[in-house]
């Protein structure tokens, strides 16, 4: 196969990542075009690198926060403050499919513009979309998803018109659950984050379902037609698009480097025979979500852990975010909600706390001492 034609439209997905040398950016990493952020999240109007943790503050054009916008190898010096960020990475993303040269090959594109990230700040006419006595909150939030379903829309529109969506696949997927907490400095700006996970438990940040279950689906015109509109039970890892797409693109995921290191091998498994049909099964069996994190606890004798195998989910240690939302979340009767110093949205599992998240997905019953030996088989597993 020809060499596939890589762009990037992405977020740095995590603060404080350190680009430290040119390999690191990507046109290091093999993308021959990029437009990108490198702090995980920036404010949406300016491009300015937020302040507070949770980027809620938006940051004004006139701040002395710094721009963060890269195009290739590069500042984005002259598209920094133009323009919407939504509006920016989705009128980029439409170009590369434009000027695409089919004749050379294929095109892989990573197009994550965080649309429905924090700081709320949708355009006005994506706002006008939601009643006016929404709580602003969640107004925003909704405004924001909307915008994202139309730089979607226009990608597939592209895509189409150039006669490529047949031989497309689409890959969405959320990174995380909604956030569901409040602004860490409420004085200063007294709003949350705005999602809602109903019915599940905790949001963003918390290994509960609300933090780790995710909306995604996959479309184009290479899926079988077989399985266009159903749906799928199987485990999911987000790293394991990446051996999909490897497996899909004919290359070889493994690592002969690491391997010859000593490390372990790569954790990414290909989703391919699950999405297209030939197996009912996923071949994820098992998703480690955390393993001894202690950022939250800040005590070494209460780290946080969380595992799922089959049908079980195990937590150990101070789990965050820990409660339910309702359908009409957040509202005018919530704020403020999910406030991370409150400590009645804590719960210490200890030793251990197990679901059933077959039966129990909004994860309402504790059954570790029913069942001992499947919690020390996890923990057993944790260890490991």
């Amino acid at each position: 196969c020809p060499v596939p034609k890589l762009t990037s439209l992405a977020s740095g997905r995590g603060r404080h990542l350190g680009m430290s040398t040119p390999g690191h950016i990507p046109k290091g990493r093999g993308f021959q075009e990029s437009l990108v952020y490198f702090e995980g999240a920036e404010d949406h109007h300016t491009q300015r690198s937020c302040q507070d943790p949770e980027c809620i503050i938006p940051i004004p054009a006139n701040a002395s926060s710094p721009y963060d916008l890269w195009v290739d190898d590069g500042p984005a010096t002259a598209l920094a403050g133009v323009e919407h960020s939504g509006f920016l990475f989705g009128r980029t993303a439409v170009g590369y499919v434009q000027a695409l040269n089919i004749s050379k090959g294929p095109m892989f594109m990573h197009l994550a513009p965080a649309s429905s990230h924090t700081p709320l700040e949708p355009p006005p006419r994506f706002l006008e979309l939601y009643p006016s006595d929404w709580y602003a909150d969640r107004r925003q939030y909704a405004g924001l998803c909307s915008l994202w379903d139309e730089i979607l829309g226009n990608v597939t529109a592209a895509l189409r018109a150039r006669q490529m969506w047949e031989s497309t696949l689409l890959a969405f997927s959320s990174d995380n659950g909604g956030p569901v907490y409040w602004s860490a400095e409420p004085l200063r700006y007294p709003h949350g984050a705005g999602a809602n996970n109903w019915p599940l438990l905790g949001g963003k940040t918390s290994a509960w379902e609300g933090g780790v279950r995710v909306a995604a689906f996959v479309s184009g015109g290479w899926l079988p037609t077989t399985v266009r509109g159903t749906k799928l039970e199987g485990y999911a890892h987000i790293a394991d698009w990446y051996g999909t797409f490897a497996r899909l693109g004919g290359a070889d995921p493994t690592d002969g480097a690491a391997a010859a290191a000593g490390l372990p091998p790569v954790d990414s498994v290909d989703l391919w025979p699950m999405l297209s049909g030939a197996n009912t099964t996923s071949p994820r069996v098992e998703i480690p979500i955390a393993v001894d994190f202690a950022e939250f606890s800040k005590r070494p004798d209460v780290n946080t852990s969380a595992l799922i195998s089959g049908r079980w989910k195990l937590l150990e240690g101070v789990q965050t975010q820990t409660y339910h939302q309702g359908p009409a979340f957040p509202n005018a009767s919530s704020p403020p909600y999910g406030v991370f110093t409150d400590r009645a949205l804590l719960h210490l599992c200890k030793p251990a706390c197990l679901y059933d998240i077959v039966a129990d997905p909004t994860e309402q019953h504790n059954v570790a001492l029913a069942h001992l030996d499947v919690v020390a088989a996890l923990r057993a597993r944790l260890n490991e």
